[in-house]
């Protein structure tokens, strides 16, 4: 199993990641809550740690990514 690496975020901290689930189209205002194998999918409003997209990227590798603010 892999998962992406674990760090404490705060409300309002941003980064970048690709680590956000394939079946899900990510645009800018969608909520995301990490799954239980650490992969950010849609969030329910009850979720722990609510993500919002911020901007949708393409990475220098051509992998498609996401800028997210933590905003629960």
């Amino acid at each position: 199993v892999m998962v992406p690496r674990v760090f404490k975020t705060n409300v309002g901290d941003i980064y970048t990641t690709n680590m956000i689930d394939s079946a899900i189209d990510a645009k800018e205002g969608t909520k995301l809550a990490p799954n239980a194998t650490g992969v950010l999918t849609t969030a329910g409003d009850n979720a722990e740690m609510i993500w919002k997209v911020v901007k949708v990227y393409t990475l220098a590798d051509g992998q498609a990514a996401v800028k997210l603010q933590r905003i629960k």
